[in-house]
């Protein structure tokens, strides 16, 4: 029964955030907005720029060497793993592991600490003030940190990868650019929107739905987030998998058309 009621707060969050995203156009609701935009995204770039970089030089030399492959299989795997996989899911997991959790510890505070009910004191509509901006503003960060690491993994395998591999920087931009398909961005961001919305709903609502009013509830709160929020990531991403190619659990199961 309180998976049912999670789902059911979760499904009734998401519709409530759909219809007040007009509210966004109010000044103080606009900076809790941009604030959220700053925090998840722009604050966790410059932990990933290594990481990023590395990632795309892995995965070419990996598959020329241990694969044996040429470039052309080399870029194309660079491309549909990066994009289309890695590139969301780790925007995702720093997402739910640097800003999930914060967000899901502050409302959960605020909820104890009786801060939400002096909001509603004053009028103020809980949900617009507090979580439509962090909704939709971690929502676009997602997607901007999946692009921004979609980006230094693919230009760090392309100027790393020819210290490592016979292939030159030319040979493998080249192929890049000829195989490259504005599908596998618009596939991207449309899944790193939702995994950014995913988790802000998620987050919310337990933040604002804690298990009693006492502070020992803040770290099974967190706790619940962040579990909650990695699983349904993860099924958005093999329902998008299966949905759009057919292919489920890395070909495992294929659909039948």
């Amino acid at each position: 029964m309180q998976a049912l009621r999670e789902i059911e707060g979760g499904v009734r969050l998401s519709l409530n955030v759909a219809a007040r995203i007009g509210q966004l156009r109010k000044p103080p609701i606009l900076e809790s907005f941009l604030r959220q935009i700053y925090f998840t995204g722009v604050t966790a770039a410059t932990g990933v720029v290594l990481r990023a970089s590395v990632l795309g030089v892995m995965i070419i030399a990996v598959t020329m060497n241990v694969l044996d492959a040429d470039v052309d299989l080399a870029v194309k795997i660079l491309l549909l793993v990066v994009f289309r996989e890695i590139g969301p899911l780790a925007a995702a997991v720093v997402v739910i592991l640097r800003s999930g959790s914060a967000m899901a510890a502050e409302m959960a505070m605020m909820r104890i600490g009786g801060q939400t009910r002096a909001l509603r004191y004053l009028s103020i509509n809980l949900y617009d003030y507090l979580v439509l901006p962090r909704a939709i503003g971690m929502m676009v960060a997602t997607a901007v940190l999946a692009f921004y690491i979609q980006f230094l993994a693919v230009l760090g395998g392309l100027i790393l990868s020819p210290f490592i591999i016979q292939a030159s920087f030319m040979e493998l931009a080249g192929r890049l650019l000829d195989l490259f398909q504005p599908v596998d961005f618009y596939y991207s961001t449309l899944k790193s929107l939702l995994f950014g919305f995913a988790i802000a709903v998620v987050c919310c609502y337990h933040g604002l739905n804690p298990p009693d009013l006492t502070h020992n509830a803040v770290p099974r709160v967190v706790t619940r987030a962040v579990t909650q929020s990695a699983m349904l990531v993860l099924t958005i991403n093999a329902v998008f998998a299966y949905i759009v190619f057919g292919i489920l659990f890395f070909g495992l199961v294929r659909a039948t058309v």
